[in-house]
């Protein structure tokens, strides 16, 4: 074997060592993205519902939007209009992320189907009508496309509701 034939074929193993080191890397960095971006998201989402536990009020009141918009006073509908806003800005970065392949499929799933139940409530559709500019085109197109599920979320005045009929009936 000649001089210049073993380097060339030491240089194509540094090479490929090179590709597979780098291979390796990538891989960990995108595990470490999605890792970051799945407890941010957490985090967001956290935040937001310890601001309705901490607050029963507030908590009341977003339930009450999410079932009659309409109906519900001025000062109700500005912290509900905040409060919506807040929510479907963190569902539209988890759409966005889903869409950037970021999100593992099971986790996309199981949150599509709480924004999809959501975004189907009757308040939320009120209010929707009002808001919808504010976000982007793609998930406006998004929800506005998604069917609405036969097993809707409900309140927990509804399922108190559901609860306190099952008792009866017994």
């Amino acid at each position: 074997m000649s001089l210049e034939l073993a380097i060339n074929l030491l240089t194509s193993i540094g090479v490929i060592i090179s590709v597979i080191f780098l291979a390796i890397e990538i891989k960990k960095n995108t595990q470490a993205v999605r890792s970051n971006f799945y407890d941010s998201f957490a985090n967001s989402n956290r935040e937001f519902l310890h601001q309705l536990i901490v607050d029963k009020d507030l908590g009341k009141l977003f339930e009450k939007g999410t079932k009659s918009w309409n109906t519900l006073n001025e000062d109700d509908k500005r912290t509900s209009n905040f409060l919506y806003i807040q929510l479907f800005r963190i569902w539209e970065n988890l759409y966005y992320q889903n869409k950037m392949n970021v999100l593992e499929p099971w986790l996309w799933v199981s949150n599509r189907n709480t924004i999809i139940s959501y975004f189907h409530l009757k308040g939320i559709q009120e209010w929707w009508q009002i808001r919808r500019q504010s976000f982007s085109k793609e998930f406006v197109e998004f929800l506005e496309q998604s069917k609405k599920p036969e097993n809707q979320i409900k309140v927990i005045e509804d399922l108190i509701t559901t609860t306190t009929k099952d008792s009866n009936n017994k």
